[in-house]
């Protein structure tokens, strides 16, 4: 029997979403009324407009082979949206539509990393990026705590910017910076993206800049696109995405936006050799989602600030979950070593799945946060209530027994 899977570490991987998902999908199957706060995805369809534009797009005959880079008209009008949200100038050129944000850090990945380069990744960090590195065969990531230490102030941006060079090894070819954060939900400031770039420049290092949860803010916090900031649209290549936005998860619309050095690698070759390009039909679709009303957006954004109001409200009280504010994207990432006590973090997941709590253990975001759990907001509010109600009663019975 031959060999049928490739020795290559990344493909001995594990989910740790599956293995909840699975996990809950299984108690629910025997009865069990399960809250999901694993999952990172809008519980809110996708606005009607989007989807008449999608179904008038495919009856307008939209069902044949793409441009690979995506079509002129949704290039242009993701320029002007560039320019006008984010402050990034460039040419149609230098975007390309992928299918979802994933692909295009994918792309970005397999266009910057050679064998033997390493990426340093500010932790916590999306559960994915170290796999999509180890898909760039060849080069490895390193791991740098950073947001959680930003958020708190033990780091001024000064020493940041020293700990970034401190972390700095000969194979360190660029950074990968996630603002608004998943799993944090912390919100870099114009100081400390400085502080990135100041770096970036002094050491000729690239920067992967994944900006998925960029209209997700709450009080008052502004997004700073890192190509914005001088010296470095040159060096940044920055993601974007429109299934957080727009509630567009199965859409499988992004797009990258990299300096005009990559134009013949980004589109021509890569996009067109994992995807040919996406569905024509979407890519109007997502044409009416960026230039359309935008009201929807401000409605479920809202909705995720209430939700996390509701959580911290609801767990107020006990001191054994401990929840920072987070002011972006839709995660709060709890402190919950009192609750953990000598157990495993898994352990802990375990025993809230049997009291119909889903949450994902702080380590699929890093080894350095067996003390976390990530929690969602993107499910209905009562659920929020609901699981806030069932973890404070826990723990209050047990302060009560002590």
């Amino acid at each position: 029997m031959p060999r049928l899977i490739a020795d290559r570490p990344v493909l001995r991987t594990t989910s740790d979403l599956t293995q909840v998902m699975a996990a809950a999908k299984a108690r629910e199957a025997a009865g069990e009324r399960v809250l999901h706060l694993e999952r990172g995805e809008p519980d809110f369809d996708t606005p009607p407009h989007i989807v008449e534009a999608l179904a008038a797009a495919a009856r307008a005959g939209e069902t044949h082979y793409p441009d690979p880079r995506g079509s002129l008209a949704l290039r242009e009008a993701l320029v002007a949206k560039l320019a006008r949200e984010n402050g990034v100038a460039c040419h149609p050129d230098d975007v390309v539509v992928t299918d979802g944000g994933t692909h295009a850090l994918y792309m970005a990945f397999q266009c910057l990393l050679s064998p033997g380069d390493e990426l340093l990744v500010l932790s916590p960090h999306w559960m994915a990026i170290p796999k999509l590195v180890g898909l760039a065969h060849g080069a490895r990531h390193r791991a740098l705590p950073a947001y959680l230490e930003l958020d708190r102030g033990d780091l001024t941006p000064a020493g940041f910017a020293d700990l970034l060079r401190a972390s700095l090894g000969p194979e360190t070819r660029g950074i990968y910076v996630n603002t608004p954060n998943n799993p944090t939900g912390v919100v870099l400031s114009r100081a400390q993206l400085a502080a990135i770039a100041e770096v970036a420049v002094e050491r000729d290092l690239w920067v992967v800049s994944d900006e998925a949860y960029e209209h997700l803010l709450f009080d008052g916090a502004r997004h700073v696109s890192l190509a914005s900031l001088p010296g470095m649209a040159e060096r940044t290549v920055s993601v974007y995405t429109l299934s957080k936005t727009y509630a567009m998860t199965g859409w499988r619309i992004g797009y990258v936006v990299s300096p005009p050095g990559l134009r013949p690698v980004m589109g021509p070759l890569l996009s067109f050799y994992t995807t040919h390009g996406v569905f024509p039909a979407a890519q109007s679709a997502a044409l009416a989602a960026v230039t359309g009303p935008q009201d929807a957006v401000e409605t479920m954004r809202r909705a995720y600030e209430a939700r996390r109001d509701a959580l911290l409200a609801g767990l107020d009280g006990q001191d054994a979950v401990c929840v920072p504010k987070p002011r972006g994207a839709f995660y709060v990432f709890a402190d919950v070593s009192a609750a953990r006590g000598e157990r495993t973090i898994w352990d802990l997941v375990q025993e809230w799945l049997a009291f119909g709590v889903a949450v994902l253990p702080g380590t699929a975001f890093g080894p350095a946060h067996g003390d976390r759990v990530r929690m969602s907001l993107a499910t209905r509010h009562e659920d929020v209530v609901e699981a806030a109600r069932r973890l404070k009663e826990r723990y209050a019975a047990r302060a009560a027994a002590r």
